[in-house]
């Protein structure tokens, strides 16, 4: 017989009577002014906390590939992707997409953003050129992070894009056939970065763009900020029953 372990909330109406956001402001050691960055809290914080060697993502690619990683590797490929970044000259505040398949890079990048300070624009890798162009164009996005299946919908709409400074490639091991303001970046292959200064943002600093359907007109930019992993935090915990042991599936596109 399995003994299955408690939940972290036994009942909605006791959580509704109990409920004080000061629950996970304290048990994220946070206090209104500090410094909040969920690049670090998610990667950082989880290594100073004792657990760098526990296994923090693993990706299964269509033909079997699988790689792991730990959060002590999610902590320096963020810091090495952050610090890419900043060699490029992205500054902080700047918007930078994130237009890829379900990747490594895809969720570290994420996270590497963060650290730096800039603005992550997470966008459907589905997306054709239009539809990739009327959401960059209204963010004034200055460097966009993709694969090589990707390019020709990029290439396709540059002309337009006076604002994105950088095409960054993950997965073409050649570079031979890139063009004017592409370059590569491979994560697993790249020098690694242990320490990197990151950037100290507050609670109402700008952290991810998210984009609406474009169903009903244009689509509109939601603009998130960092305190936004207080409540995202409870939600893992207590609505999603996440607990230290279990490992999480999400199908969907982020």
């Amino acid at each position: 017989m399995i003994e299955l372990s408690h939940p972290n909330s036994r009942s909605y109406e006791e959580e509704y009577k109990k409920f004080s956001w000061d629950i996970a402001r304290k048990e994220l050691n946070y206090k209104e002014g500090n410094v909040i960055n969920i690049g670090e809290y998610c990667t950082d914080r989880i290594c100073r906390m004792g657990k760098s060697n526990k296994l923090a993502l693993i990706w299964e690619g269509f033909a079997g590939e699988e790689k792991k990683y730990t959060f002590n590797d999610m902590r320096v490929l963020t810091n090495t992707i952050a610090k890419f970044l900043q060699g490029l000259g992205i500054l902080p505040g700047e918007r930078v997409c994130l237009f890829m398949d379900k990747v490594p890079e895809l969720y570290f990048g994420f996270l590497g953003i963060l650290k730096l300070g800039a603005i992550a624009q997470p966008l459907f890798s589905a997306f054709g050129s239009e539809s990739l162009l009327t959401r960059l164009d209204d963010a004034k996005t200055s460097a966009i992070i993709t694969q090589k299946k990707h390019l020709p919908k990029v290439r396709n709409i540059l002309n337009d894009l006076p604002s994105l400074r950088h095409i960054i490639v993950v997965d073409d091991d050649s570079g031979k056939a890139l063009r004017e303001r592409e370059i590569l970046f491979h994560m697993d292959k790249a020098e690694r970065t242990e320490k990197f200064d990151i950037y100290p943002s507050k609670a109402e600093t700008p952290s991810v763009l998210h984009y609406t359907s474009g169903t009903t007109g244009k689509p509109k930019g939601a603009q998130h900020v960092h305190y936004s992993i207080i409540s995202q935090y409870k939600t893992a915990k207590y609505f999603l029953d996440l607990k230290d042991e279990d490992t999480y599936w999400c199908t969907a596109d982020p």
